[in-house]
């Protein structure tokens, strides 16, 4: 089917005409599809932007760190969700700043930037989706199968997997943006190719639906009725790691669902809604790799312990490997004394100590700092 063309009324913000590439100086277009809206404080929207970004970025970052710090989390299987923190990173690490460089170049985006923009934002979308439904048949084949077959999953070539669902999700994005297949973010003025939307609709969104929600949900029905049957198993840590987990992704990919609804519905149900609807429906779903990720820090034991890993490491200390005690952390928090300072009272504390114990951490104490 050939792209249908579509003018929108009078009465709806009309799409400001092109002009080599650019915009018109968008004089008739409140509504930017990278800067929102011009009405807006210039600094505030920067700001938000900027915070966004940086917030984002640092908790993904994190989050995706963590399969590489903390013991528990070290698994092959786990490659998949780190997978889906980095569709997530792509988000904050690109399309916020590029939006902030508009901002503070003082220029009304251009229509390049803008697609280019789109392109990442639904390269990182569909990666997002299918690296979810892959940590979902991961978690069913680890919980609800035998472990030969789990072996057998895990060893068929993960890394490879894991780079053609990253070509497949950037090519059909490039293709669907810059060939004229997709819905014009921009203009809004070319619903595209109906064949290849639905395709992709498919592909990067029904398809992965369906696989996650049921493979998360038979592990969680799984979990419960051994737990009820094994009672060793339900006393256990990894009983606690697996409910956790299993209902972690569940709210999580509930949040991604969530958050493109908004936009679904005004793109299929109200083509010619006004341009504030459109974009901020669009916000809402960009807006939410910057907290989601966060959930498992605050909520799952194991990531929360690797969050702190890595906080220790890029604020107090240069290694993620040894054990934080209390009093390890004190004495690493008095780095922000005099070096001298901190030595001569390190000093004190082992010529003045009797027992060979109290010789002995003082040593590690020096080593330490």
């Amino acid at each position: 089917m050939p792209p249908v063309i579509m003018q929108r009324s009078a009465g709806v913000d009309a799409a400001a005409p092109v002009l080599g590439g650019l915009t018109a100086h968008n004089t008739s277009r409140v509504y930017s599809p990278v800067t929102l809206s011009s009405e807006w404080p210039t600094v505030g929207r920067l700001l938000f932007v900027v915070s966004c970004s940086c917030l984002g970025t640092i908790l993904n970052g994190f989050f995706v760190s963590s399969f590489f710090v903390e013991f528990t989390l070290k698994k092959v299987g786990n490659v998949f969700l780190a997978c889906v923190g980095l569709a997530d990173l792509i988000m904050t690490s690109s399309v916020m700043p590029i939006s902030g460089v508009v901002l503070l170049s003082g220029e009304w985006d251009t229509l390049e930037v803008c697609r280019a923009l789109q392109f990442l934002g639904q390269a990182s979308t569909y990666s997002y989706s299918l690296f979810f439904a892959m940590a979902a048949i991961e978690n069913y084949y680890r919980l609800c199968r035998s472990s030969d077959e789990y072996v057998m999953f895990i060893s068929m070539h993960t890394s490879c997997t894991c780079v053609f669902i990253f070509a497949l999700s950037f090519c059909l994005s490039a293709v669907g943006v810059f060939l004229n297949l997709d819905y014009d973010y921009c203009l809004r003025t070319d619903y595209g190719n109906f064949a290849f939307r639905i395709t992709t609709l498919i592909i990067f969104h029904a398809v992965p639906l369906v696989v996650t929600y049921v493979g998360f949900l038979i592990c969680a029905i799984h979990i419960r009725n051994r737990a009820a049957k094994e009672l060793p198993y339900r006393r256990s840590h990894q009983y606690e790691r697996d409910y956790s987990r299993t209902h972690l992704d569940i709210a999580v990919y509930s949040l991604h669902v969530l958050a493109w609804i908004p936009y679904l519905i005004v793109v299929y149900d109200y083509p010619n809604a006004p341009d504030y609807k459109f974009y901020h429906s669009t916000w809402i779903a960009v807006c939410r790799p910057v907290l989601t990720n966060f959930l498992y820090c605050a909520i799952n034991r194991n990531f929360r312990r690797a969050f702190a890993h890595l906080y220790y490491y890029c604020c107090c200390k240069s290694s993620t490997t040894r054990s934080f005690s209390t009093r390890h952390r004190r004495i690493i928090c008095e780095c922000k004394m005099p070096i001298s300072d901190v030595r001569v009272h390190i000093m004190h504390q082992a010529l003045s100590s009797n027992s060979p114990a109290r010789g002995a951490s003082s040593c590690r104490e020096m080593q330490e700092l």
